[in-house]
C-alpha cells in the first residue's frame, strides 16, 4: 500500500491478507489468531451485510466456497451464518470454524492490533458504508483502522460521512498506468491506494509503507 500512515515510518507493515490466510481458513478467528502469533501488524479482513444488517466476515457475496453452505450471504441473518461450518473446506483440524461478525472482530482486536477492512460491493448491498462506519466509531479508533475498498465512490462517501476514519482505494491500473489525475482525485477523499504486486517494480521510487500477504511469517 502506497501512504499506509500518514507520518514517516521507519519499517514496512505486514498486513495479513483475510488473517494468515496460507495456514488457516481465510477470514476466520483461527487466520486472524495466527496473523496476530506471526507478528503481523494488521489483519486484513472483508464485509458483507447480512439480511438483517449486520456486518458478516467473509469475501464471497455466496457463502458457498468457504463453507458448508449455500446461496448470497445477504439471503441470511448473522444468526444463521453462526450455525456455518467456515472451516472444513481448509482442513479438518478447523471443523466448526464460524464466520466472525465485524463487531465480534472489533471487540476483540480493536485494542490489539491494526485493522484494514474491505467493503465489498456498495451497489448490491447499499447502507453498507454507514453500518461500517457506525461500528468502527462505536469502539474508537485507539489502534489504527482503514477501510478499503474497489468502489472508489463508495470511498469517497465513506469519507464524507466519518472523515475521521482512514480510507483506501484498491486500484487495478490500466495498461500498467496510473496517471497523476487518478491519484490526485483519490486523494481527495482517501489517504492510501493498493496496488497489486505485480506493480512495485514500476513503483520503486515510491513510499511502500505495507504489504498484504497470505504469508506474514515471509517477511
Amino acid at each position: 500500500m502506497e501512504r499506509f500512515y500518514q507520518e514517516e515510518l521507519t519499517c514496512l507493515h505486514i498486513i495479513a491478507h483475510r488473517g494468515a490466510s496460507a495456514y488457516a481458513p481465510e477470514n476466520t478467528f483461527a487466520a486472524f489468531e495466527k496473523a496476530v502469533e506471526l507478528g503481523a501488524d494488521f489483519i486484513e479482513l472483508d464485509i458483507q451485510i447480512t439480511k438483517d444488517g449486520k456486518l458478516a466476515v467473509i469475501h464471497d457475496d455466496k457463502v458457498d466456497r468457504t463453507t458448508n453452505g449455500t446461496g448470497f450471504v445477504r439471503e441470511y441473518t448473522m444468526n444463521e451464518l453462526e450455525q456455518l461450518d467456515a472451516g472444513s473446506w481448509f482442513g479438518p483440524e478447523y471443523q466448526g470454524e464460524k464466520i466472525p461478525s465485524l463487531e465480534a472482530v472489533l471487540r476483540k482486536y480493536h485494542n490489539k492490533t491494526g485493522l484494514l477492512i474491505e467493503i465489498k460491493s456498495s451497489k448490491t448491498q447499499p447502507g453498507i458504508e454507514k453500518a461500517a462506519g457506525q461500528l468502527i466509531s462505536r469502539y474508537g479508533r485507539s489502534m489504527n483502522t482503514i477501510v478499503q475498498s474497489f468502489d472508489a465512490g463508495a470511498m469517497r462517501a465513506f469519507h464524507h460521512m466519518y472523515p475521521s476514519i482512514q480510507t483506501a482505494v484498491l486500484i487495478r491500473p490500466r495498461f500498467g498506468l496510473l496517471p497523476r489525475g487518478r491519484l490526485r482525485q483519490i486523494a481527495s477523499f482517501a489517504q492510501y491506494v493498493s496496488l497489486k504486486a505485480t506493480m512495485i517494480s514500476r513503483l520503486k521510487s515510491w513510499k511502500i509503507d505495507g504489504i498484504i500477504t497470505d504469508y506474514p511469517d515471509y517477511f
